[in-house]
């Protein structure tokens, strides 16, 4: 039970979410690699064609980026399937990497049998899934791992040189001590967004963490707490510089810890240069 535990934790660790520049780069990357493939190896009968091979796997590269667009048009954007940042994981990245090769199955075996064919038989269908999951799934398993290991080690790099050398320098920054929110800003922790609320994560007087909602939003809070030591680190995050204890880092990036706070507050690739 111990190594299956193991085996579920690993796939439960978090991915970096892609954005949309990253995942048209890796559509187009895909789409390549699936042309010059059945173009160099010519497998699935490629080789018996006589002539327009290039065209035809060219073809089959085309549609492949074709479906990778569509799956991200309905299961990403309209549906929202992917899920909240935070919870994105290579377990699931995996899952939907082969949703993605089974929408990519359905758009070349519609593509072979009606323009290189000239007819649809179903019951070669489940060939052609198989085909595409024996090509695409050891890559797919193995570029996630991958990512995984080289964010890790990054962020927690970038973790440690923050440890080491600024973490007691957030503190030693002069900041205006004032009311926000009408809470003293040295005992805010960190604001999170809702919509067109904030939650105000801060420490009472008898050093619980309390909370509060108020109706506005980050960019107004940052517009009113300048020179107050809050600082952004997400698109639906505020923090406290000044009660920052620790920092740690996964592959989606930077983890703070706070003073008085059990809550491991996120940052964004875009802000880690806040921080470093």
């Amino acid at each position: 039970m111990g190594i299956l535990n193991q085996f579920i934790g690993f796939f439960k660790k978090p991915f970096p979410f892609d954005t949309g520049k990253v995942y048209l780069r890796n559509s187009v990357v895909l789409s390549v690699f699936v042309t010059f493939f059945l173009f160099i190896f010519q497998p699935f009968g490629i080789q018996t064609l006589e002539s327009n091979k290039f065209p035809i796997c060219l073809g089959f590269g085309s549609m492949t980026f074709i479906a990778a667009m569509l799956y991200d048009l309905v299961v990403y954007r309209l549906l929202g399937l992917r899920g909240k940042q935070q919870d994105w994981t290579l377990g699931k990245w995996i899952i939907h990497n082969l949703g993605i090769m089974l929408l990519i199955s359905l758009a070349n075996f519609l593509f072979a049998r009606i323009l290189i064919i000239g007819y649809i038989d179903w019951s070669l269908f489940p060939t052609m899934i198989y085909s595409t999951f024996m090509i695409g799934i050891i890559p797919i398993t193995v570029l996630g791992v991958i990512t995984v290991f080289n964010q890790e080690r990054k962020y927690q790099g970038i973790a440690n040189h923050i440890n080491q050398k600024n973490i007691h320098g957030f503190r030693d920054v002069e900041t205006r001590n004032r009311d926000f929110l009408e809470i003293p800003t040295k005992q805010i922790r960190y604001i999170e967004a809702l919509q067109n609320y904030v939650k105000v994560y801060y420490i009472d007087s008898k050093d619980q963490l309390r909370t509060v909602i108020e109706r506005t939003t980050l960019k107004e809070v940052l517009a009113k707490a300048k020179n107050s030591g809050i600082v952004k680190c997400h698109r639906s995050y505020l923090v406290n510089k000044n009660a920052i204890v620790s920092t740690s880092g996964n592959a989606q990036g930077l983890l703070l810890a706070l003073s008085g706070c059990n809550h491991l507050v996120p940052v964004s690739r875009s802000f880690v240069s806040v921080f470093r």
